[in-house]
């Protein structure tokens, strides 16, 4: 049965007919889908800017949901269409798709193609979709690949590392992953000084350092939170060569490093201005007569 339904759906005498006479039809055809695929992305494009224009930088959340969620029906509109297509052409070739697709043996066709990784890819991209494991700018870590989420679809993601390169991953593949930006981020410091300092400065000084950078105007509406010394004001730790402070700041999502570097810098220059020594590892040699 099934040698007779794909030697109906695929006479090539009958396609080759079919071609020569409806060439200028399929040309059309094509012509159209790749017009609409334009038009598409374009209406995308606009559909990005006027996002970008009218969700103020304050709404970092919805305005990166919209960017997932107007990529995906973006990507899902073209492959409909990509479909309907192929399906179209198909008919003007004279290639009845009917049998092939609800042939008996449509099943081992699809495990030749790898459609069951397709349909894994496609099921994992909707549970990550729907349920917000990330949006598109969002960073993340799948496996050893950290960075910023560039493309979503349902089939796959696109990460971009700090050196610039791309990875595509499979959602499949998506496993266990890290969000850094999803909602709110912490950034983290961790302040050496001597043993030889005060303790008690040292901590009074950092406490005025975090006031003036939380009331910076170009700092300020970065901070969700108060920072604070963890400990209730304490010692994080007493390493080999240094007194160990950690400072946490709730901050807003992809805010963190720049909060971390700014901070540094400024408790760098405030700790030179005071005398107050950041140490670095030394070691003593002792010479035994």
């Amino acid at each position: 049965m099934l040698g007779e339904n794909s030697s109906t759906a695929f006479n090539s005498q009958k396609i080759i007919t079919n071609l020569k006479t409806n060439w200028l039809n399929i040309i059309i055809i094509i012509s159209i889908i790749v017009i609409i695929v334009v038009i598409i992305k374009i209406i995308t494009k606009k559909i990005i800017r006027a996002l970008d224009k009218k969700i103020s930088p304050e709404k970092v959340e919805i305005k990166k949901r919209s960017y997932t969620f107007s990529s995906v029906i973006s990507n899902l509109l073209i492959a409909l269409i990509i479909l309907a297509g192929i399906l179209i052409i198909a008919d003007q070739c004279g290639i009845n798709m009917i049998p092939v697709i609800t042939g008996a043996g449509i099943a081992s066709i699809i495990i030749g193609l790898g459609a069951q990784s397709l349909i894994k890819d496609l099921i994992n991209g909707a549970f990550i979709l729907f349920e917000q494991w990330y949006q598109i700018n969002d960073v993340i870590s799948v496996g050893d690949i950290s960075g910023v989420v560039e493309k979503f679809n349902l089939r796959t993601t696109a990460i971009r590392d700090l050196n610039g390169a791309i990875h595509y991953i499979p959602n499949s593949e998506i496993k266990i992953l890290s969000n850094m930006t999803q909602d709110w981020s912490r950034a983290l410091l961790t302040i050496s000084v001597s043993y030889k300092e005060d303790t008690d400065r040292v901590i009074s000084e950092l406490k005025n350092i975090l006031n003036d950078f939380t009331n910076d105007k170009k700092y300020k509406n970065l901070f969700l939170e108060k920072p604070e010394i963890l400990g209730d004001d304490g010692i994080d730790e007493l390493g080999n060569y240094a007194i160990k402070f950690k400072i946490a700041c709730k901050v807003k999502p992809s805010n963190q490093w720049l909060v971390e570097r700014q901070l540094r810098k400024k408790i760098k220059d405030r700790f030179d201005e005071l005398g107050i020594e950041i140490p670095y590892p030394t070691n003593n040699v002792y010479l035994k007569k």
